[in-house]
């Protein structure tokens, strides 16, 4: 599991608590979190989280991008989190793509490097 975060959520969030290690700025530290955390807890994270994503994403939608405290992007980054272990739990049903490419190699053109 990613190391443990201090940062706290939205109000109202406070029961996810137990999921900001997956709280990852950047899309290569959730692939390494993906491939890194034994399977078991990202189906847990996965569980945990998906059955808020309608709650979540209404209240994200209410965020000005600029006006977005350090508990908004937490929320976000967990969210982010989700969308790399969906992939694990609903296709792949492993951390790993069977017979597929190392995705620790991925660079995200998103992501420019030392910035």
């Amino acid at each position: 599991m990613p190391e443990t975060s201090t940062v706290a959520l939205p109000a109202g969030f406070e029961d996810l608590a137990r999921f900001t290690p997956w709280a990852l700025r950047t899309e290569a530290e959730r692939i390494e979190a993906r491939l890194s955390t034994p399977y078991q807890e990202s189906m847990e994270f996965y569980r945990g989280m998906v059955g808020e994503m309608e709650r979540i994403m209404s209240y994200l939608l209410t965020v000005p991008v600029g006006a977005a405290t350090a508990e908004d992007e937490t929320l976000m980054y967990m969210t982010f989190s989700l969308c790399e272990v969906a992939n694990a739990v609903e296709i792949y049903g492993e951390s790993e793509i069977p017979d597929g490419a190392n995705l620790r190699l991925f660079t995200s053109v998103l992501e420019k490097p030392g910035a």
